[in-house]
């Protein structure tokens, strides 16, 4: 064993090594802090409108599909395929968003969105048949949607810190906000300039998405200090030391009088020099290029593996009270204009949902997973209970509690992720979580369409996707433990 004094003596040299290597060996970083505020607000009234558009003409298809049932007299499995192409190609497309976001800037991904889904709108008026209508309103209009959606959810959580959940909660209620708006306005002008004049109208509304994505000026980032080059240590028996590199939003810097404190208060013994990498720069292969942009690793997780399982299921079921509601009220004897007005009560109330789901996130009390799960559970059994409300009153009351209950996974689904997986992974997660509700999506809306053709109403259709919805909640019940293992598991490696 080294004496007293030689044990001294190595920690005054460390001291003065750690002092000498920062001295000669730092040098300035950009690191991107949240202003939290100011402008931020801008940016989230901006985003606001933005998904206001885009989902309030997206959520209100339901009414856009049956006049194309009647204007081109095809069945509605065949039509409900228009959805799902929308649909799903806007949420496949979430990791080619988050991709280019990071490659370029969520502002140029916006407005290269807009106009996808102008020439989208504006093509659809002149199609001559549904089969048309899967390449100009599923495919341009639904890569539209999905390269405006990504960038603006996850790009509004780059200007805020503290109020994030707030200020994502805000932004993602305008799909509420503009089911409320676009409902009773599309089907004015369906009866007004049939579904040709509507599409060219939407069209031109469609293209503001632009103006309001021009506002997303990126953040410049502030100087830091960091130390770059490798600092020398002595090796500690038994004491493993780890230094990590540190988020982006991290502003906690890596404090050398820190160090030498912990290597003071631990040594053992010394026995050789060992040199740790605070920073490193490595030439990466092609396939480490782009797996590093995408972030592939993200499947080695257990927690991010179940939740995209989740999202799936939940995908199947979770867009078929929008698009069959107002039909399933017709079928019940309720007025055309009526049954169109639920689907502006779901909006509105999925709106106040997401208000208060937001506040309810950034108390630190409220676990963020609970809600999640609560919000899933009430969806899905009140999607199974849809064809049991018969009357006009009936479905006015079942359209509120729906839209307070669908409106609270669309606020917790990207706060959760950054708390399970880190906020420096929560862009790519969100987009690979987008590709699996995508890919349900597809099948979902038209196999409810199919069993309708073959039923004769609506009731299996609902009864599939409540089910398929419940069974999404009961993944997520063990996503808390399974999580605290994967932290432990990854701690011990």
């Amino acid at each position: 064993m080294a004496s007293q004094d030689q044990i001294n003596s190595g920690n005054k040299d460390i001291g003065e090594l750690v002092a000498h290597e920062k001295e000669e060996d730092s040098s300035e970083e950009y690191v991107i802090i949240p202003p939290d505020g100011g402008y931020g607000w801008i940016i989230t009234a901006a985003s606001f409108l933005c998904v206001l558009i885009s989902d309030g003409i997206l959520f209100s298809f339901g009414l856009i599909l049956s006049e194309l049932e009647r204007v081109y007299d095809e069945p509605v499995a065949k039509v409900a395929w228009i959805f799902s192409i929308v649909n799903g190609i806007s949420l496949i497309s979430g990791p080619i968003a988050s991709a280019l976001s990071n490659r370029f800037s969520f502002r140029t991904v916006v407005l290269t969105g807009s106009m996808f889904g102008f020439i989208g709108l504006s093509t659809s008026a002149l199609a001559h048949s549904v089969d048309s209508l899967f390449f100009t309103l599923g495919v341009l209009f639904g890569v539209s949607i999905g390269l405006i959606f990504t960038p603006i959810v996850v790009g509004v959580g780059f200007y805020f810190d503290k109020r994030r959940a707030l200020a994502t909660g805000i932004t993602v209620c305008g799909s509420g906000a503009g089911t409320f708006v676009f409902a009773p306005i599309i089907y004015l002008l369906l009866e007004t300039y049939a579904v040709r004049g509507t599409f060219l109208i939407l069209s031109g509304i469609y293209l503001n998405c632009a103006v309001l994505g021009s506002l997303l000026v990126p953040l410049k980032p502030q100087r830091r200090k960091k130390l770059q080059e490798a600092v020398k240590l002595l090796e500690i028996d038994a004491v493993p030391i780890t230094i990590e590199k540190s988020p982006i939003f991290n502003e906690r810097k890596f404090d050398p009088k820190t160090l030498e404190q912990g290597l003071s208060n631990s040594v053992k013994s010394v026995k050789e020099t060992q040199t740790v990498s605070v920073a490193k720069e490595q030439k990466l292969s092609s396939w480490a290029y782009w797996s590093n942009i995408f972030k592939f690793s993200l499947f080695r997780s257990p927690t991010f593996v179940l939740i995209c399982m989740s999202s799936f299921f939940q995908s199947i079921g979770w867009f078929v009270p929008f698009v069959y509601l107002a039909a399933h009220a017709v079928e019940t004897g309720v007025p055309k204009e009526e049954a169109s007005f639920l689907l502006s009560i779901v909006g509105i109330c999925s709106m106040m949902g997401r208000l208060i789901n937001g506040w309810l996130s950034d108390h630190p009390k409220v676990s963020v997973l609970l809600l999640n799960n609560v919000g899933l559970t009430t969806s899905g059994l009140l999607i199974i209970l849809c064809p049991f409300f018969i009357s006009y009153e009936l479905l006015v009351f079942y359209s509120v509690i729906l839209g307070l209950a669908l409106s609270c996974t669309a606020v917790t689904r990207p706060i959760l992720l950054g708390e399970l997986l880190g906020l420096e992974n929560v862009n790519n997660a969100y987009g690979f979580m987008l590709v699996f509700y995508g890919v349900a999506t597809l099948f979902g809306t038209p196999m409810a369409g199919l069993l309708y053709d073959t039923l004769g109403d609506y009731h299996g259709a609902f009864y599939l996707a409540g089910s398929s919805v419940l069974l999404s909640a009961f993944m997520c019940y063990p996503l808390g433990r399974i999580n605290r293992w994967e932290k432990r598991r990854n701690a011990r490696s």
